[in-house]
C-alpha cells in the first residue's frame, strides 16, 4: 500500500466501510482487514455509514475527502447512496433536492466513484 512505501509521506484518514450480514459468516478478510486498522494503513474499519455521517461529511465536504464505492449496483451501492444523501441532508440541515446537488458536485469533482456491477 501507499503508507507503506512512502512512510515519510502525509495522508489523510482512511476509513473503510464495508457491509455483512452474519459476523460469523460473511466477515471476508477479517485478520486483513483488522491488520490493517492495526499498521496503520487503516484509520477505521467500519460498518454504518449514518453512524458516523459526521466524520463522513466532514471529511468529504470540508477536507475535500474522496469516497470509493465498490460492489453491487442493484443493493449496496443504492443503499450507499441512500445514505450519503440521508447524512449530507441531516449534516447540513438541507432538503433532498439540495443534498442531491451536493451529491452530483462530489461526482462531477470525481470524489464520488463508483466500481458497481449487477
Amino acid at each position: 500500500m501507499e503508507r507503506k512505501e512512502n512512510p515519510d509521506a502525509m495522508f489523510g484518514e482512511t476509513w473503510l466501510f464495508f457491509g455483512c450480514r452474519h459476523r460469523d459468516r460473511d466477515y471476508l478478510f477479517r485478520e486483513e482487514l483488522e491488520g490493517f486498522v492495526s499498521s496503520g494503513a487503516l484509520s477505521h474499519l467500519k460498518h454504518n455509514l449514518l453512524r458516523n455521517r459526521k466524520h463522513v461529511t466532514d471529511i468529504l465536504l470540508k477536507q475535500k475527502g474522496f469516497l470509493y464505492v465498490c460492489g453491487d449496483a442493484k443493493n449496496m451501492a443504492k443503499d450507499v447512496n441512500d445514505a450519503l444523501l440521508e447524512a449530507i441532508r441531516a449534516e447540513l440541515q438541507v432538503d433532498q433536492l439540495d443534498a442531491m446537488k451536493t451529491v452530483a458536485l462530489l461526482r462531477e469533482e470525481k470524489r464520488y466513484l463508483q466500481d458497481i456491477w449487477g
